[in-house]
């Protein structure tokens, strides 16, 4: 089967190896573009910082060392392996959604949080008990599709990709119902709207379930 992968890089070259070694073939296209923000740490030191993305891990720099001997509070197994890589001490790898994991944080005692994030954020409601200094350390810019790829199915990582490729497979007219897509969660595949040839959501956000959705590879 030919997927396309819209995710960023390096994430999208790293889907495409896994694509591959089950016997498809993986064409990449990231539809966003991440790049460093230069940010001010916080002057009161926080109790731990939350980490939303493998993009915030590499991109916050050298000034994130001060704080790699706190706790690293990740909301997924991608994020901690990259906080790890990156030389965080203590990490602790969440639920997989920033909602869950804020409620688990918030069932021990009351902390405040560095958020290192980009710009563009999931929302969620903080429970009562945490405080959170967010500090925006990238910024991942939309890309446009630059033609209509021949394939049977598409890969998507986060709701914002989602909802982009949609308006770009429309914009180059794509008939929806020639292809398929296999979303990380039920909120990424909502965002892409309706009249594919299929829909699939992962039962959990990684990337192992997203592939354990494709068919055997013929």
């Amino acid at each position: 089967m030919h997927l396309l992968i819209v995710r960023p890089e390096p994430g999208a070259s790293a889907t495409a190896a896994r694509v591959r070694a089950l016997g498809h073939h993986a064409i990449v296209q990231p539809l966003l573009a991440t790049q460093a923000l230069d940010w001010t740490p916080p002057a009161a030191a926080p109790d731990a910082v939350l980490l939303t993305s493998a993009a915030a891990v590499r991109h916050a720099g050298n000034q994130a060392d001060p704080f790699k001997a706190l706790p690293a509070l990740c909301v997924g197994d991608a994020t901690a392996a990259a906080a790890r890589a990156a030389g965080w001490q203590q990490v602790q790898a969440g639920p997989g959604t920033l909602q869950a994991l804020l409620d688990d944080i918030a069932a021990g005692p009351p902390r405040c949080l560095l958020h290192l994030a980009g710009e563009d954020r999931t929302t969620a409601s903080v429970p009562a008990g945490l405080t959170i200094i967010t500090a925006i350390v990238y910024r991942a810019a939309l890309q446009p599709l630059p033609a209509l790829p021949d394939v049977g199915g598409v890969l998507l990582h986060s709701p914002r990709t989602a909802r982009h490729f949609a308006a770009e497979w429309d914009r180059l007219g794509g008939a929806r119902a020639a292809v398929a897509l296999y979303a990380i969660s039920a909120p990424t595949l909502a965002a892409a709207g309706a009249g594919w040839a299929q829909a699939h959501a992962a039962p959990h956000p990684t990337d192992a379930a997203l592939l354990a959705m494709l068919p055997e590879s013929v």
